[in-house]
């Protein structure tokens, strides 16, 4: 809010710009000519302080499009909190959350930026911007209705192929990313710690019990 309340000053600044061309301003017989330097330069301004909400709107817009594909239909609204919003989220501890009954989907600061990194350079993806691929995936599979979350992270893991595809990246690299994450950041919670084995399951394998056989599974032909 705060950009676009500076954005909002410099809109007010280039129209009592125009308008002082238009109309004689008090104390003035006649309008003035316009300033086109100073015209130009609030104008650059306001545009400049609007970008970054706009951008994370226009994104979030494009993530909860996604979400809801993978979540099978089931409404998903993705927001990306801002610093301010992580800290007085009540998960801010979590990268990442998501609620089953109304689909709405958090993604704490910064990662909806690393996403977006991801998707400058798939093709050289970093293990932080894998992550940020499988948690899109991971809260959709909650808006899905699972729970659980050995279980939803499982679920992703067969699905972050598809994600990474309906994001636009090229087939073999979304094929990549997919296997990377399975075959690196998800075999690690099996001994990174508590919290990190709630998310893994030694049944999340090909031909293993909760192999769902999907068509465009990340770890299929």
């Amino acid at each position: 809010m705060l950009w676009l309340a500076i954005s909002l000053f410099f809109v007010w600044c280039a129209y009592r710009e125009i308008r002082s061309s238009l109309v004689a301003p008090p104390g003035y017989d006649d309008p003035q000519p316009i300033t086109k330097p100073y015209l130009a330069m609030v104008i650059a301004l306001a545009l400049a302080f609007a970008w970054p909400p706009v951008h994370r709107w226009y994104f979030e817009h494009y993530l909860s499009r996604i979400a809801t594909d993978l979540a099978e239909g089931r409404n998903a609204k993705v927001h990306c909190n801002t610093v301010w919003d992580t800290m007085l989220d009540t998960q801010m501890l979590a990268a990442g959350h998501a609620v089953i009954s109304t689909g709405e989907i958090g993604l704490q600061h910064p990662w909806c930026s690393t996403l977006q990194s991801y998707l400058h350079h798939p093709q050289r993806a970093s293990e932080e911007e894998l992550w940020s691929l499988g948690m899109l995936t991971h809260e959709s599979m909650h808006v899905r209705g699972e729970a659980n979350e050995a279980r939803t992270e499982c679920q992703a893991v067969q699905r972050n192929y598809r994600t990474a595809k309906l994001l636009g990246v090229a087939d073999a690299v979304a094929k990549k990313n997919a296997l990377d994450y399975y075959n690196n950041l998800y075999q690690q919670r099996a001994v990174s710690g508590i919290m990190q084995a709630a998310y893994y399951s030694a049944q999340c394998a090909p031909g293993k019990e909760w192999d769902e056989h999907l068509a465009d599974s990340s770890w299929g032909p």
